[in-house]
């Protein structure tokens, strides 16, 4: 019999993932990777000739090879959730009677700094949507608003129209009952007035002024839409970080404290009850300007 191959089951898999449950691309990308990794792991196991034959000792001797290539705590850990999620699906689809993944203990780590974009990438994926059409429009008024306000994608999802104050630039959210007021740039401002045009022209009798984000049917968009339009941009724009919604979010928080914006002051347009939940973006700011250090160290 041949040796045991999982590129199938592994392609079965991330296929399931993206359309059945609406994973983003950035997620499928990962998990290819790790899965592929392990295959190949798998396939120099000669003594393996069915899945039911992979074991601990299996998962071990994998995890020891992974580390022995200096692989971090984090990204060891994403493997391991990588290889559980695996093992679970063919679990659940039958083809294994037990899953021994499950039993795969993934090392500890700090909470992770959380990662920014520069100010050329939010150039680029501005540039990556061309203004061509209403869903353009929409898409580009999302990332304006994200970036220059920092709300939340569940916050930006829930939005109508009639919460924004254009003449102040203010706008009113709801977090868990809890409503707060935040600032958009005259960017923002002037996108908005363009999609609200192009929206009222595009729906007709369809046009509802309580859902601002609306998906091709008039309806809300949904947290899966827009975080694959963000992937969609993000791959165009040839941005290299895994991005989703949250990270203007993270963006707009280290910019603002660039700009001398006080941790209190920021703690209120977040919206944290914890100000320990703000803290994070100092740290976030301050491994920005090492790395900026260190390019001018460089080019001197």
């Amino acid at each position: 019999m041949d040796t045991l191959n999982l590129l199938g089951d592994i392609k079965e898999f991330l296929y399931h993932c993206e359309f059945a449950k609406g994973k983003s691309l950035n997620t499928i990308k990962s998990l290819r990777i790790d899965l592929y990794r392990f295959n190949e792991y798998i396939i120099k196991c000669n003594d393996l000739k069915k899945i039911s034959d992979i074991d601990g000792f299996n998962f071990r001797e994998f995890l020891v090879e992974l580390q022995g290539c200096d692989i971090g705590k984090r990204s060891l850990n994403r493997k391991i959730s990588s290889i559980k999620s695996f093992f679970k699906y063919l679990k659940d689809t039958g083809k294994i009677k037990s899953n021994p993944a499950q039993l795969i203990v993934a090392p500890s780590y700090d909470r992770g700094i959380p990662e920014v974009l520069e100010l050329e990438e939010i150039v680029r994926f501005r540039k990556a949507i061309e203004l061509k059409n209403y869903h353009s429009l929409r898409d580009r008024l999302i990332v304006e608003l994200l970036y220059s306000s920092g709300i939340t994608s569940q916050e930006l999802l829930g939005l109508g129209e009639e919460v924004f104050n254009l003449e102040s630039r203010e706008v009113v959210v709801t977090s868990f009952k809890k409503y707060r007021t935040v600032f958009f740039s005259e960017r923002t401002k002037n996108f908005f007035k363009r999609y609200i045009v192009a929206k009222k022209e595009k729906l007709g009798s369809k046009y509802n002024k309580e859902i601002l984000f609306v998906n091709g049917s008039g309806g809300r968009l949904t947290d899966r839409s827009l975080r694959r339009l963000i992937d969609r941009y993000g791959v165009k724009a040839g941005i290299t970080k895994e991005i989703s919604p949250h990270s203007f979010r993270h963006t707009f928080a280290v910019h603002m404290l660039e700009h001398g914006i006080s941790l209190l002051q920021l703690q209120k347009l977040l919206g944290h009850s914890n100000l320990d939940s703000t803290k994070i973006y100092l740290e976030a700011l301050e491994k920005k300007r090492r790395k900026e250090l260190s390019k001018e160290i460089e080019i001197k």
